[in-house]
């Protein structure tokens, strides 16, 4: 018959002394994050199912009305399609220009720490710094982009006030803000393959781009696809330069998901229908960042 061995009595306190040591570790994390992260989502989701009654203000419980009243609203259905189209023009470019400049900056090059500080520094100025210097730059009469296309013969463009192109003019400012994290990130992924395969390549005859191509890039995949989800989640949820360069215009051109959602509310004063689009805008990106996740599974190489 097997002997069994009783814990001792003081080992067992130890044990439950330390879990609830760990527990009071945990614990201020836990507040805040209940604080700053549970408490506004679960309040979200109650507000989104009222509605302000028009001469008291006092919130009316509407059920799904709110989500109903989604389903026909034209103008939230296109500022969903013009934030797609924000984020399909904005991550692309910053992602690539990211790449590239990780690619040079990976280089033993003259110059290179001062390089990578320059390329760093649109990531520490503030938004509304930033959104000023590309107001001056995409200036109609006194902009520079719009001099050295005079000086090369070429007519002015109104960049942010033609509806055909504000968007994508919006875009280049948003991606260039980011382009210096993105190149961070994937300099670390870069500095993370190992130089032992790259040597083993170049004995074996192989070309630079054919190493970039067959090596380093499938090496470099995990990263991409973080820059990618932050990039997107970012893209979704710009509010800043689009509030300081065209507030949603010229004629709606660059009103995204989020800039209705401050029309609603702090406009038009209508909290309970802009908390329900925010909720439907909360759904769409989190589908995108499951979508990318399943998909970085699929190609990740171990």
């Amino acid at each position: 018959m097997a002997q069994r061995t009783a814990i001792p009595y003081s080992g067992a306190r130890r044990t439950r002394r330390r879990s609830w040591a760990g527990v009071g570790f945990l614990a201020p994390a836990l507040l805040l994050i209940g604080l700053f992260t549970v408490y506004p989502a679960f309040s979200a989701l109650w507000l989104s199912l009222h509605t302000e009654a028009p001469f008291s203000g006092e919130s009316v419980w509407v059920g799904v009305g709110n989500y109903e009243d989604l389903l026909k609203d034209r103008e939230f259905h296109s500022s969903l399609l013009t934030t797609l189209y924000f984020t399909l023009l904005t991550v692309p470019v910053s992602i690539a220009g990211g790449l590239l400049s990780a690619v040079l900056l990976h280089r033993s090059l003259p110059g290179i720490r001062v390089y990578r500080v320059l390329l760093f520094l649109p990531v520490a100025v503030p938004t509304a710094t930033a959104a000023i210097a590309w107001r001056w730059l995409y200036h109609p009469s006194v902009g520079y982009i719009n001099y050295a296309l005079g000086s090369l013969g070429l007519p002015p463009v109104s960049w942010l006030q033609d509806p055909s192109i504000a968007l994508a003019a919006l875009a280049m400012a948003v991606a260039w803000q980011n382009l210096g994290l993105n190149a961070i990130l994937l300099l670390a992924g870069l500095q993370s393959v190992p130089e032992e395969l790259i040597e083993a390549a170049r004995l074996d005859g192989a070309s630079p781009v054919r190493i970039f191509r067959s090596i380093t890039l499938p090496l470099l995949t995990p990263t991409l696809y973080f820059a990618s989800i932050v990039g997107v989640i970012h893209a979704m949820t710009t509010f800043g330069p689009i509030h300081l360069l065209t507030q949603g215009g010229p004629a709606s051109a660059t009103q995204v998901a989020v800039y209705r959602i401050y029309t609603e509310g702090f406009i038009n004063f209508r909290f309970g229908y802009a908390t329900a689009q925010a909720v439907i805008l909360f759904v769409v990106i989190l589908g995108f960042t499951i979508l990318q996740s399943r998909l970085e599974r699929r190609v990740h190489y171990q």
